[in-house]
């Protein structure tokens, strides 16, 4: 393949222009990259990103890049990366410098996403053993967090209505019915907002304190769902993990009205080992609701912890997993419950820039005491409720609609609960577009 490159002629200072190879071109190049030529380097590999073939193409994009890194222009250094890895994303080394060029533009978040993907890819031990010094550089120089999304979403089941028409019982003097709220379907918008702040004093150390803020707002305000939440304690870091204990407040309105207000603490952890990494943490609260006949019912405590292994198989892809376990005591027995969540997910990042992940998830639920009920066939019984629910659970983005940093992903979740009560059977469809920003 024979490449005319006009700036052939000037790189080689005074020789006349004449055709070279493509891969002569590639050699040239890279001598005058190494001189500190940029400019003329620039030129040749621009070339070369016209060339028929998809290997040059795409050596040329990778040296644009580290060419970009070189001169600072760290944003466009991950565009061009991104670029080739919308193209092949089995490319380890270019996800390598795609970590690194996020890092380097402060972009702390997306660069330690791409570094722990790094992690599954065919790379020398000792270029692995340097992403472990990235990752823990990471979480010892960011100090801000700021998460901000919002989405439209719809909704096909707001109060969790079990579609039937009408509750019986058959009595002496004939059959007494009552009707049953019918599903409430609803199209709003969603909005939350977290900002996260370490204080440090000491590298090891300091403060965490964390601000945020969910609200959801819909046609039919009585579904209006708003919380605001806070909490401040130590963080302390390691070489490969970190665990924080914080004090926490909420506060909650749920159609405009205040509903509870809850304090507690909570214990968060991470702890890496090479391809895995591994989440747990523990929590208790004590809420109390704005309603006195509801608090009387449902005073009382709850807790709940959780494990969250992620194991990377290759670059782009890794699987997930979840065990939780939550116990929530109340002053009536037939509310206090408790609750095992199963859930198990997988990542995978395709050509185009698309990323997709699945997860699928059963929690049983078991109530504490017996509680009296109507059947489908008109009579009365008594029984412990015992509940399961599925889910299902995907997330669909493309970094080529990427603006201003954002990146739209469309979400989708199935949700069906069995019941041996069948009035509180369910199922739900919810659809969300989401738009989130993180710095």
């Amino acid at each position: 393949m024979v490449l005319c490159c006009f700036v052939v002629a000037s790189a080689l200072a005074g020789m006349a222009p004449k055709p070279v190879s493509a891969g002569e071109a590639l050699v040239l190049a890279k001598s005058l990259f190494e001189k500190g030529r940029l400019d003329e380097a620039e030129q040749v590999y621009t070339a070369l990103r016209n060339n028929p073939n998809e290997e040059y193409r795409l050596e040329a994009a990778f040296q644009l890049g580290q060419i970009r890194l070189r001169q600072g222009k760290f944003r466009q250094a991950t565009i061009i990366f991104h670029e080739i890895l919308n193209q092949r994303p089995d490319l380890a080394r270019v996800r390598l410098e795609l970590a690194q060029a996020y890092f380097l533009d402060k972009n702390y978040e997306d660069a330690a996403f791409q570094f722990e993907l790094v992690k599954g890819g065919d790379l020398p031990p000792e270029v692995l053993a340097n992403v472990d010094v990235f990752l823990d550089a990471i979480r010892r120089q960011k100090n801000w967090t700021i998460d901000f999304s919002f989405s439209p979403v719809s909704d096909s089941n707001l109060n969790q209505a079990s579609g039937g028409r009408e509750e019986c019982i058959n009595t002496v003097f004939g059959t007494l019915c009552r009707p049953l709220p019918e599903k409430a379907s609803g199209v709003g918008l969603n909005a939350n907002a977290t900002v996260d702040y370490f204080w440090r004093f000491h590298q090891d150390w300091g403060l965490k304190a964390t601000l945020g803020f969910y609200g959801t707002v819909y046609e039919d305000n009585r579904f209006d769902d708003y919380s605001f939440y806070a909490a401040l304690g130590p963080r302390y870091l390691w070489e490969s993990g970190e665990a924080s204990l914080q004090p926490t407040f909420r506060k909650r309105w749920v159609g405009a009205k205040q509903y509870s207000e809850e304090s507690g603490l909570r214990l968060d952890a991470r702890q890496t080992y090479s391809r895995l990494i591994l989440r747990g943490g523990a929590a208790i609260s004590a809420p109390r609701y704005a309603d006195s006949y509801v608090q009387s019912v449902l005073k009382g405590h709850s807790w709940n912890a959780y494990i969250q292994p992620r194991y990377i198989l290759t670059d782009r892809t890794f699987v997930q997993a979840g065990l939780s376990f939550m116990q929530e005591n109340t002053e009536v027995r037939a509310y206090a419950n408790d609750n095992w969540r199963y859930a198990l997910g997988a990542y995978h990042a395709f050509p185009y820039g698309i990323s997709l992940f699945m997860e699928g998830s059963l929690t049983q639920t078991r109530y504490q005491d017996s509680q009296w009920f109507v059947t489908r066939d008109n009579l009365i019984d008594v029984a412990v409720r015992e509940d399961k629910t599925w889910q299902i659970y995907t997330s669909l983005s493309s970094n080529i609609f990427e603006r201003y940093n954002i990146t739209p992903v469309l979400q989708y979740a199935y949700t069906k609960r069995d019941s041996n009560i069948w009035t509180r059977e369910y199922d739900r469809h919810r659809v969300n577009l989401l738009f989130n920003y993180k710095l």
